[in-house]
């Protein structure tokens, strides 16, 4: 238990405005309808906290355009035992200076970091940086209940940690079977009503329902980070914790925070058919492969209330799709938006271009594709190296360039064999804008419009859209 009322401060770091997220870590001001994201990680760490007598606060500094000095100025004042801190792959050394200034600030405060990179590459960080004492690693939950229990850092798995100079790393901690370890999210530490669906802005907020991932992408961090297992957390608590969320916070529209959510059809049917048995009257997004995607599936999934699909498309070149290790093709593309279409939910499609093999042809393969299937939302966003990644190793190996992340997503990190990088980066800007501008996209939409408010959505994108491109 705590010492004498001790308190916890949890914080994403002045910095860019981003969905903080250890698998994608993207960007936010700089898309045009991706919304800020609630932060779940935080959230879970801070039930885990108060359920152990901890008082606790959240703040992030990108949202409210703070800087170190608003930083310093709250922890002069709020004095946490505890300073729990997210750290971006993408923004490493801009969070880690404020973790330096806070330890000139308070040097008796425990200061933990997590986040994507420390899975992989916590040993030189913390020789560089030995104002963090401790790092998580792997599921973070059952590590951080651990060191606030104040048991033996050196006889908890899954932490790095620095004591007298000397940086310790403890073995791995064995993953659960499922997710129902996960604690429901304190909803208490946020303002709920800031995180909103960028089409209808009311309150949305995430359920985390799956981990892991059996396709491990050349570009992608989930199989690193989560496993190729899936794991589920039980239907039942899902539907618990919605409806916390429907009667506690007068929130009904949820994102299923997964790898893959449809990885499993009939454990997807079963989810659903729950929610509408309970008439919880929801609405919810997911995210799915096109190779998973099964139309009886799709049809309960709208009855449920899915009202958008986030889906990868990645490629129009079968070439790339094979190189990235997708294990997809373009018929299984064409046919899944066709499904997905007829079971009349909406579409969220991401592409990706700049890895190593892009080429002038096979950009214009995507761009016609995407045109092709004209879905209601669309991203192109510039491959990223991630440390952790395939992508990340292949670049060093290869020598394609300095890895950057002055922009991720959207400034091309490393060039490909044969395009440079500003290329690759007026390419990304060329498709989106050619994407969003085409009259046949802008007729679609137009149709969708049902609401003063929709239209009111529709119509700043567009403006943003037009002046960023």
């Amino acid at each position: 238990m705590p010492k004498n009322n001790q308190k916890i401060f949890f914080i994403y770091p002045p910095s860019p405005i981003m969905n903080r997220e250890d698998r994608c870590q993207q960007p936010t001001d700089e898309l045009i309808v991706i919304p800020p994201l609630p932060p779940v990680d935080m959230m879970s760490l801070s039930a885990i906290a108060k359920k152990h007598g901890y008082e606790t606060k959240f703040k992030d500094y990108s949202l409210k355009n703070e800087t170190v000095f608003d930083f310093i100025r709250d922890l002069r004042n709020y004095k946490p035992d505890f300073l729990v801190v997210n750290v971006a792959s993408t923004t490493l050394e801009k969070d880690l200076s404020a973790i330096v200034q806070a330890r000139e600030l308070l040097d008796d405060t425990i200061v933990i970091v997590k986040g994507a990179i420390f899975n992989f590459n916590s040993y030189p960080i913390m020789q560089q940086y030995p104002e963090i004492d401790i790092a998580l690693r792997g599921d973070i939950e059952p590590v951080f209940e651990e060191i606030i229990q104040y048991k033996n850092l050196k006889e908890i798995k899954g932490l790095t940690y620095q004591v007298e100079n000397k940086i310790i790393s403890t073995p791995d901690r064995e993953t659960e079977n499922n997710l129902d370890f996960l604690p429901k999210l304190d909803r208490e530490l946020i303002d709920n009503n800031f995180y909103i669906r960028p089409d209808t802005r009311k309150p949305q907020t995430i359920i985390r329902v799956s981990k892991g991932c059996p396709n491990h992408c050349f570009f992608c961090l989930a199989t690193p980070l989560n496993g190729k297992i899936t794991r589920y957390k039980s239907q039942e608590l899902i539907i618990d914790e919605i409806k916390e969320c429907v009667e506690k916070y007068n929130i009904k529209d949820f994102i299923f925070w997964s790898d893959i959510f449809n990885l499993d059809n009939s454990w997807v049917q079963k989810l659903c058919r729950l929610i509408i048995d309970e008439h919880l009257n929801i609405n919810f997004s997911a995210n799915t492969r096109v190779d998973t995607v099964d139309y009886e599936t799709l049809c309960l999934m709208k009855k449920a209330g899915c009202t958008l699909v986030s889906i990868g498309i990645e490629s129009g070149s079968q070439e790339i799709l094979n190189k990235m290790g997708k294990k997809i093709t373009l018929e299984q593309i064409k046919n899944a938006i066709s499904m997905i279409n007829k079971a009349k939910i909406q579409i969220y499609a991401y592409y990706v271009i700049g890895l190593p093999w892009e080429t002038n042809k096979t950009i214009e393969e995507t761009e016609k594709l995407s045109h092709e299937l004209n879905t209601q939302y669309a991203s192109f966003y510039t491959a990223t190296a991630l440390y952790g990644t395939k992508f990340y190793e292949y670049v060093k190996k290869n020598r394609l360039g300095e890895i950057s992340y002055e922009k991720p997503y959207i400034l091309p990190s490393v060039r490909s064999y044969e395009l440079t990088s500003q290329e690759i980066y007026e390419y990304n800007k060329k498709l989106n804008k050619n994407y969003y501008l085409r009259p046949k996209y802008m007729f679609k939409m137009l149709k969708e419009i049902n609401s003063i408010t929709k239209f009111k959505s529709y119509y700043d994108a567009f403006i943003k859209l037009v002046k960023k491109y």
